[in-house]
């Protein structure tokens, strides 16, 4: 990729759960305890708001059914309510119904108020204490639980509303009894709570689960569909997520996970203690995740650096050099062995191959007759020069470094014996570039050339290609053992547009030769997939450093380079047809990382100059002293490249999205599997007053499950932690201190001014 994918987001959200404790620093204002004899429940009722409905608060029997009524208030035009009672401990059900001729509701698949269907109504249940204030979200998820929790023995008894509550929270990746949906100024989902009840709106808009009316009917037959069937229906379950995807991806926000509950028993444990095992399992994880032996962070960061920096370059370095020499021998089989017209040159992407009638490829053939050799060369790259700050600057003066090229030289030199047979040669060049002549206006009209080359003496690192042809003498694969150059690696690289200076500022990468040579024994075969040119490739792939195995690499049946031909023959058109697989083994004594490497779904930016995989995904296992550490995906992605133009400046309207997700289980000795979801989505504007960040996951280890959200911009920094239990832990940079709570009631406050985290026993832990 000529643009790196970006990374930065790539570990936040590890980071978020190592470290949270160690990096703290905000919280909220406690509200003050209410009276001892009252209770106080305040929230909102949501589809969209169900402005002007009637919320009405119910005892539970003794048998877990709906009990006495407790008190009944009308929602405000947002669907907020607050509701006090007095003397009253126990399950609380509270209902969230239709007045008629009055209630109304937004419908974000319509963008409309609609009249709820008749008999429209929403419940949640939930256990509590008198004398506490507790907030609770009234919505189609929360009726879910409800519902659960009743057909259960006992009905709406603590233990099964706590579980059913625990296992909705579970599946969703947040807590919808306790988290409040958030919507921008223009309805737009702003977390993954208000994103699962828009998805909800579009299920019914779109008919899903059979559901036909009109779009207040298709909302009441969604919500009650949901109710009966549940998460665990495999219909629902993939209406919900086809939708959840549609809208959080239009909505530029973190991937929300469905998954199914595990069921865990309902702890016994007071609200307190249950805090202090939230908290102790935080702690504890931190720790562990840290440890300099075996590090989430630390190895995480490793398998990526070695991915992005040296697997992925030194693979599609060396099988690129293959399909070129590929390339060359069809080109020296058409042009010189077969009746195709004479012609010196062919180009392909970003590259091409000449004929030569000397070995040392200075005089160009002018004939099938004098054509003795072929040279081709790989894509190159140009590396402009920068100041000594590493910022772009033009060449002015003569002698003055204008700009390096970085290439890898094929040269081809047929066999006199084997017409199917090559002795292949590479070298990889540095060629920089100093201006050699200017003209009147001091633009550079002719450069001077400084090559320096790596890998062996001229004419280069030496392999031996055997090709195979068909009938026609069209090469459909080659056989390549021996050397080959080293591959060479671009390091960081930025742009972004100064408003103080006025201009845009380039800092160029930084390039890297990847170790002396490389040791390779690839095979390649050519198909047809459709319109598509498939080149399978196999092997293995030695990297060479100071004259040791540094490491290896090896290439799996099952990989393949594609991409539509062009009317030349070449593959240069930026049609998104061009895609990688890699299947991997690779890596050193200590760790070995196999899997499948994917790049993917290229696309021409708005500008049309970056043609660039959109996305890059890793598939596999990482291991650690022949141990397992790691298994699961890392995906990154380039959200909006095709809306955005890398020629113009960035800024909130041409600005640059990128996602990365982790989804995996990490093994740590002696802990339980630590099973890990986390979505990170960064929106880069080219200023840090609107840079903006969102964060979204899970983790799950034993019976503990703990949510993760959080968002990150100039204006606020926001992380929440919140397990099935409903203790959460909300992080926020503006604040003093951070909230600990249990179903919103206040349990302990964390002061980062002197690290303690202080319970509401007055007990406390020292960080």
């Amino acid at each position: 990729m000529k643009e790196k994918m970006h990374k930065s987001g790539f570990l936040a959200g590890g980071l978020a759960l190592t470290v949270l404790l160690a990096a703290c620093g905000g919280g909220g204002d406690s509200t003050p305890a209410p009276e001892a004899s009252t209770l106080t429940v305040q929230g909102t009722a949501i589809k969209g708001p169900l402005a002007k409905a009637k919320i009405s608060l119910y005892k539970t029997t003794a048998d877990g059914k709906q009990g006495d009524l407790l008190q009944e208030v009308t929602s405000d035009e947002n669907g907020k309510y607050s509701v006090t009672v007095t003397g009253y401990s126990g399950v609380v059900l509270v209902v969230a119904s239709v007045v008629p001729g009055q209630t109304t509701m937004y419908d974000e698949a319509t963008g409309q108020a609609i009249t709820p269907a008749a008999g429209f109504k929403l419940r949640a249940s939930f256990p509590a204490t008198s004398g506490q204030t507790y907030s609770v979200q009234v919505n189609p998820f929360t009726d879910l639980a409800t519902a659960t929790a009743l057909a259960k023995t006992g009905g709406l008894n603590a233990a099964n509303v706590e579980q059913a509550n625990k296992d909705l929270a579970e599946a969703l990746t947040f807590n919808p009894l306790t988290t409040t949906a958030e919507f921008d100024a223009s309805k737009t989902p702003k977390n993954a709570a208000a994103a699962a009840l828009a998805a909800l709106s579009q299920m019914a808009k779109a008919g899903d689960l059979g559901c036909a009316g009109d779009q207040a009917a298709k909302v009441a037959c969604v919500t009650q569909t949901l109710a009966a069937k549940g998460l665990t229906n495999a219909t629902v379950k993939a209406a919900l997520q086809s939708n959840l995807d549609a809208v959080v991806d239009k909505a530029g926000l973190p991937v929300v996970k469905v998954s199914d509950p595990s069921g865990t028993p309902v702890t016994a444990a007071t609200t307190l203690e249950q805090a202090k095992a939230f908290i102790g399992t935080l702690r504890s994880n931190a720790k562990a995740l840290n440890a300099a032996d075996l590090s989430l962070q630390t190895e995480l960061q490793k398998v990526a650096d070695d991915l992005h920096s040296r697997t992925a370059p030194v693979a599609q370095g060396n099988l690129a050099t293959v399909d070129v020499a590929r390339l060359g021998v069809q080109f020296w089989s058409e042009v010189v062995q077969g009746s195709a017209p004479f012609v010196a040159n062919r180009s392909f992407l970003g590259a091409g191959c000449g004929l030569y009638s000397d070995a040392n490829y200075q005089v160009s053939a002018t004939s099938k007759s004098d054509a003795k050799y072929v040279a081709c060369s790989v894509a190159a790259h140009n590396q402009y020069a920068t100041d000594a700050n590493g910022i772009y600057k033009s060449c002015k003066a003569l002698g003055e470094l204008c700009h390096t090229t970085w290439s890898i030289r094929v040269r081809l030199h047929p066999d006199a014996v084997d017409a199917g047979k090559f002795t292949v040669y590479t070298q990889t060049r540095e060629a920089k570039f100093t201006a050699k002549t200017l003209d009147g206006y001091g633009y550079v009209t002719s450069y001077n050339e400084a090559r320096t080359h790596y890998g062996a003496p001229f004419p280069g690192n030496a392999a031996t290609l055997v090709a195979q042809r068909d009938g026609s003498g069209q090469v459909t694969g080659v056989n390549v053992a021996g050397e080959q150059s080293p591959a060479f690696q671009v390091d960081g690289g930025s742009s972004y547009y100064d408003g103080g200076l006025g201009y845009w500022v380039y800092k160029p990468g930084v390039t890297r030769v990847l170790g002396d040579k490389q040791n390779v024994t690839l095979a390649a075969a050519l198909s047809k997939v459709g319109d598509l040119d498939r080149l399978s490739v196999s092997g293995a792939i030695e990297l060479i450093k100071s004259g040791a195995l540094e490491s290896r690499i090896e290439v799996a049946d099952g990989s393949y380079l594609q991409a539509k031909p062009d009317v030349t023959g070449g593959y240069g058109a930026p049609d998104s047809s061009h895609e990688l697989l890699l299947k991997l083994r690779t890596g050193s004594a200590i760790s070995t990382v196999t899997g499948d490497l994917k790049l993917s779904q290229f696309k021409l930016d708005a500008g049309k100059a970056n043609y660039l995989p959109t996305l890059l995904s890793f598939s596999g296992s990482v291991q650690r002293n022949g141990a397992a550490f790691f298994e699961g995906t890392l995906t990154g992605k380039l959200l909006n490249h095709a809306a955005f133009n890398s020629s113009q400046p960035l800024s909130s309207t041409n600005y640059r999205s990128t996602g990365v997700d982790f989804d995996g289980k990490v093994s740590i000795p002696n802990r339980p599997v630590l099973s890990v979801y986390l979505s990170v989505v960064e929106k880069e504007t080219g200023s840090s007053a609107t840079n903006t960040a969102v964060l979204s996951g899970q983790y799950k280890q034993g019976s503990i499950t703990i949510n993760v959200s959080g968002s990150d911009s100039a204006a606020a920094s926001v992380i929440a932690l919140e397990s099935s239990e409903g203790v959460k832990l909300v992080l926020d940079k503006s604040k003093a201190t951070y909230p600990l709570t249990k179903a919103g009631q206040l349990v302990g406050e964390f002061t980062p001014a002197n690290g303690r985290l202080t319970y509401t026993d007055n007990s406390y832990e020292q960080f």
